[in-house]
C-alpha cells in the first residue's frame, strides 16, 4: 500500500455513485431465473466439461482450483437485467482472479486475452461451447410483463430517494465544515 491510497478515503461518500450497481444487480438477480440443484443434471454437466464431479474442479477460463462460479452471460447488461439467470447453463466454475478480471466481458474475448497456448484455447472455447449448446436454456426477459414495469419504477424510486439522500448529506457535511 502507498500513502496516496488514502486519497480514496479523503472524498465524500456519494451513495448513487457507490451502491446504484449494488441496487441494479439486486432488482435483477429478483427477477433471474434459476434452476434448482439437481445432482445428475448438474454431474452430467461437470463431465460435459471434461472434469470430474467427485474431484476439486477447475477454472474453466485458466485451469487453475475453482472457487467460485462464473456467470458465462451477466445478469445486468445495461443497469437492467439481461434475461440470463442462475441457470445450469449459465454457470461455470471459476477461479476468483478470472472471476473478477472477466467481469461482464465476452466469455471467449476473456479467454482468448489469457496467457495460454493457442491449442489450449482452442480446446477450451470448445468444450464451453460444447456445454453451453448442451446447458444453456434461452431465457427471455420479461420486459413486456406489467410486474416487471412496477419492479422497474420501484428500483427507479429507490435510485432517486439515494440521489435525495446524497443532496442532504452534502448540506450536513457543510455544517461541519472547518
Amino acid at each position: 500500500m502507498r500513502y496516496s491510497d488514502i486519497r480514496r478515503h479523503l472524498q465524500p461518500y456519494v451513495i448513487v455513485a457507490r451502491r446504484k450497481t449494488t441496487i441494479n444487480h439486486a432488482f435483477a438477480a429478483a427477477v433471474a431465473p434459476c434452476d434448482e440443484f439437481e445432482e445428475s443434471r448438474i454431474r452430467e454437466a461437470i463431465v460435459c466439461l471434461g472434469q470430474h464431479p467427485d474431484s476439486e474442479l477447475q477454472c474453466v477460463y485458466c485451469g487453475d482450483a475453482a472457487e467460485t462460479w462464473d456467470h458465462v452471460f451477466a445478469i445486468v447488461q445495461d443497469s437492467t437485467f439481461s434475461g440470463y439467470g442462475h441457470r445450469l447453463g449459465n454457470l461455470l466454475p471459476c477461479c476468483k482472479p478470472c472471476n473478477s478480471k472477466k467481469g461482464n466481458k465476452d466469455w471467449k474475448q476473456y479467454l482468448q486475452s489469457l496467457p495460454l497456448p493457442p491449442a489450449e484455447q482452442t480446446e477450451r472455447i470448445a468444450t464451453i461451447e460444447r456445454y453451453l449448446r448442451k446447458f444453456l436454456l434461452p431465457d427471455t426477459v420479461p420486459h413486456h410483463l406489467p410486474e416487471y414495469q412496477e419492479l422497474q419504477k420501484i428500483k427507479e424510486q429507490i435510485i432517486g430517494l439515494m440521489s435525495q439522500a446524497d443532496v442532504i448529506a452534502k448540506r450536513i457535511r457543510g455544517h461541519n465544515a472547518v
